[in-house]
């Protein structure tokens, strides 16, 4: 027995009473309820599902199959008649957008002759498809002002059920496949009419604004973001309250933001120019002393050894690089960072030397539960911060001196 679908009848439906036609065992294990009429909108055709009540019972989700409106429910209820109430907020939520989309739908198609070929309506995201190839800022307002107009017409939203042969009296948006019995169309005069089988608001006043949030070129065609109504709204504030407080942090009206913010960027890009240089800088004394100062193996080969408690003044890649310019090096370096419960290791030398350093930290690492590796001339590592990374690396340092044969 089909379910008569209430919310095609009466979309405001917020509470019915029903009865219970049949409690099904799901595939995935759930329980699925059948009733006789239902205001709960199932999943399809880019609209999510009404969620709600059947008596104290959630609604979780609801789904059509073969006529009849399952609700998947936290567990069956106990008696044949129940009072159904839907999560109202979402409903018209999804009114707003849906009924938008349409909207914008028609307003590409009017201006730029560019067709719906995608549709999604999420709790975060709303967005069409649409087929052009780019999308300029100029095109985009244009269409967001033309639909905007629409929505201020406040056009009535009507609903019709028709045949193959009613078709060339509705100036159709997309045409339907042929040979379908009966089909529903959604109609808003002036701006859209198309196949639909989703829950829409009255008139496109209700609809209560459309904003355009931005667009990207998506599998060959353009695809807008874009939100509704109380959407609008929240997005609406979000971006207010994020431009006063950049205000008042730069100490400039709202309008000038923008330009501010990119002289601060600006700014920042030659203070990081300044640092990276200073940085070098830092980096080529630092190494030039610690060579200097350096025990030798009996090949030459100066044995750097440091261990930093805490952050080290350079990243330990960049001081080894820098070491490895200034003749033959060993270099065994490690960082623990007790704050972020972490340790790292770096060992390098100057290729052709007689040792392999991605063997030496792997030997080593156990000992500070970390794990890493790499090549004879270069090994990396880590792991959790461990109270015996300075014995590892005392025994690291013996070992490379004791196979050169030096004290």
């Amino acid at each position: 027995m089909a379910t008569e679908k209430l919310y095609y009848s009466d979309p405001y439906l917020k509470e019915f009473s029903a009865r219970v036609l049949a409690a099904i065992q799901l595939e995935d294990g759930r329980t699925g309820v059948v009733l006789d009429r239902t205001a709960f909108y199932p999943e399809g055709g880019g609209q999510p599902c009404d969620t709600g009540r059947l008596n104290d019972i959630p609604v979780l989700e609801v789904h059509s199959k073969n006529g009849e409106i399952v609700h998947v429910v936290a567990e069956a209820p106990a008696v044949e008649e129940v009072t159904g109430r839907l999560d109202w907020a979402r409903r018209f939520d999804h009114m707003q957008q849906h009924s938008g989309e349409h909207v914008l739908s028609g307003a590409f198609l009017e201006l730029f002759g560019a067709e719906n070929v995608g549709f999604h309506l999420g709790p975060d995201a709303v967005y069409i498809d649409i087929a052009l190839e780019s999308l300029s800022a100029g095109q985009a307002a244009a269409v967001e002002a033309r639909a905007n107009a629409a929505v201020y017409a406040t056009l009535p939203v009507s609903t019709h059920q028709v045949t193959d042969a009613d078709l060339s009296r509705f100036p159709l948006r997309k045409l339907p496949t042929k040979g379908f019995g009966s089909l529903r169309l959604v109609e808003m005069p002036g701006i859209d009419c198309c196949p639909c089988g989703g829950t829409h608001v009255s008139n496109t006043g209700q609809i209560g604004g459309i904003k355009i949030r931005g667009w990207e070129r998506k599998s060959g065609v353009t695809r807008v973001d874009f939100v509704c109504g109380g959407r609008a709204l929240a997005d609406h504030g979000l971006c207010l309250s994020a431009v006063r407080q950049l205000s008042t942090r730069l100490s400039v009206p709202p309008a000038e933001v923008p330009a501010a913010v990119e002289k601060q960027l600006a700014k920042l890009e030659g203070l990081h120019r300044e640092l990276q240089a200073t940085r070098q800088e830092l980096g080529r004394l630092l190494a030039a002393e610690a060579y200097g100062g350096a025990p030798s193996t009996g090949d030459g080969a100066k044995v750097i050894v440091k261990a930093y408690e805490g952050q080290p003044p350079l990243e330990l890649a960049d001081f080894a690089r820098q070491l490895l310019t200034l003749g033959p090096v060993i270099i065994l370096l490690a960082a623990g960072l007790p704050e972020e419960n972490k340790s790292q290791f770096l060992f390098a030398c100057t290729p052709g030397l007689a040792l392999n350093t991605g063997a030496l930290l792997k030997s080593l690492l156990p000992l500070v539960g970390g794990k890493g590796g790499g090549s004879a001339n270069w090994a990396q590592g880590g792991g959790p911060f461990s109270d015996k990374l300075a014995e590892a690396l005392d025994k690291a340092r013996r070992e490379v001196l004791a196979a050169s044969g030096t004290n």
